[in-house]
């Protein structure tokens, strides 16, 4: 039992670890594989751990409607697949806005990469018949046409070299060219030369993609139907639909702060298994598929430790981020109520499966709730406002995530003895106890939510308070443990 527990911290803490390099990841190493015209192009290598057997080696290329775009859109892919022991690369290719090129350009740079990854296998310790082209939008239509489009080749280069990949995989990628599909006023008069669903032949390599089912960049119409030619000639190709989603919603966390890494963690894991029965990777993911975002509100209580230590406790099934703010509250006229918070627009932007609230501390501080002077357009009275901001709250929440679960907390105890005589400590406990608990315990009866009861739990622990309104790493490593457990 002691080495399962051993075993399991250890997964944890690198897990835990992975996140937080999330936050600044960069490639071990650049290296030049194409010169044109003046311009240099790069691949950005992540190497996985020293293998004495050559790799799969995974090629990435970004989106932006070939005008636009940057490798660092594939950095967190790349960092999780090297992870898993193939060599990841975002590569750079020419696109409008930098370079004056079109989208046939970029089909060009695109089979250069998978080319001269193949040329140098030998240096990059990978096995040449294991190379995917992979990428999103418009890279995602240069991964294609890597694997359908004959002909815009380099002639600079070794073509007998082959620059066709092993395989596919494509994030919400252009399919059609035409006006039925995305692209064709950048391509006119030539819509269906670089079309994947216009090229699509027999013999081509295996095929995943992934689409949003609300995209409106690329319709939804357009991947189901080349699955469906792809898989007329003979060709495995399989797509995964999303519900509810639209375009560019793979991208995770690294790239699109502040979304959260649901959606990346989707659709790495059907990557990784889809990669691991071409034989590409072994073992399983280390990833969870079904991620779920919790976004924790509240005040310094928030702010403060307890979120770090509840992802510890939960675990990589969820994704905790903290949106507290010190010296928040519900209701309006005090130093920062929460509602016009940076904090609270990133916790909706967020888009959470769950929620944790936990305010009213400081909306029970006399300064404010029994301050007449105090400027808000509420006509009521604090607790009436209260009542109506919290309800606001959380339907600001429903409407963003109909299916959000969300627990409201009552807030933490205020310990007087800590400091005997605090006439604001004092005055705290009164209206804590007087009207916010039962105003939070109503709200939850009434909306039919979940409630944890805080206060209750931690009434008693008096000694891991430092100044009795907040607590130390202890209290809030309690105080994590209690609420995993009423979540999982």
């Amino acid at each position: 039992m002691k080495i399962q527990k051993t075993i399991l911290l250890a997964i944890t803490l690198v897990l835990i670890t992975l996140s937080a390099l999330t936050e600044n990841i960069e490639p071990n190493q650049k290296l030049l594989y194409k010169s044109i015209n003046g311009d240099s192009l790069y691949l950005h290598l992540f190497k996985p751990n020293a293998s004495k057997e050559p790799t799969a080696a995974i090629v990435f290329f970004f989106g932006g409607g070939w005008t636009g775009g940057s490798p660092r859109q594939f950095y967190q892919q790349s960092q999780y697949l090297a992870s898993r022991g193939i060599l990841s690369i975002s590569a750079e290719y020419r696109t409008k806005g930098k370079h004056g090129t079109t989208p046939f350009d970029c089909v060009e740079d695109g089979k250069s990469a998978i080319r001269w990854v193949r040329q140098h296998a030998k240096e990059l310790n990978i096995d040449p018949n294991k190379i995917v082209a992979s990428g999103g939008s418009a890279g995602g239509h240069v991964a294609l046409c890597t694997a359908i489009i004959d002909g815009y080749e380099n002639p600079d280069e070794n073509l007998a070299v082959s620059s066709l990949p092993n395989a596919v995989v494509g994030y919400n990628p252009v399919f059609d060219t035409t006006d039925k599909g995305y692209g064709s006023e950048k391509v006119r008069g030539r819509e269906t030369e670089i079309s994947p669903c216009h090229q699509v032949k027999a013999n081509l390599p295996p095929m995943l993609n992934f689409h949003g089912k609300k995209d409106a960049t690329v319709p939804i119409e357009n991947a189901e139907r080349f699955t469906q030619l792809m898989k007329e000639a003979g060709n495995k190709c399989q797509l995964i639909t999303i519900e509810n989603v639209d375009h560019g919603f793979f991208n995770g966390d690294f790239f699109r702060k502040g979304t959260g890494d649901k959606f990346f963690n989707l659709t790495m894991y059907d990557t990784d298994i889809f990669l691991t029965k071409l034989g590409y990777l072994r073992g399983k993911p280390t990833l969870n598929r079904n991620l779920k975002l919790l976004a924790c509100c509240g005040d310094s209580n928030t702010q403060s430790k307890y979120p770090h230590f509840l992802q510890q406790e939960i675990g990589n099934a969820y994704q905790v981020k903290n949106f507290g703010k010190s010296a928040a509250t519900i209701i309006d006229g005090s130093y920062f109520p929460y509602h016009k918070t940076t904090q609270y627009k990133e916790a909706l932007k967020f888009s959470p499966d769950i929620v944790l609230i936990m305010l009213g501390t400081n909306d029970a501080n006399p300064k404010w709730c029994k301050e007449k002077t105090r400027k808000t357009d509420f006509k009521g009275t604090p607790r009436e406002e209260f009542e109506s901001g919290y309800i606001q709250l959380i339907n600001d929440f429903k409407s963003k995530n109909p299916q959000v679960e969300i627990y409201v907390m009552t807030p933490l105890p205020v310990w007087v003895k800590k400091k005997p005589g605090d006439e604001n400590l004092l005055g705290r406990k009164e209206q804590l106890n007087e009207w916010v608990i039962p105003t939070i315990k109503n709200i939850a009866k009434e909306q039919k939510l979940h409630l944890i009861d805080i206060h209750k739990v931690i009434k008693n622990k008096y000694q891991y308070t430092i100044d009795g309104v907040h607590m130390n790493k202890e209290g809030y490593k309690i105080l994590a443990k209690h609420i995993a457990k009423k979540i999982k």
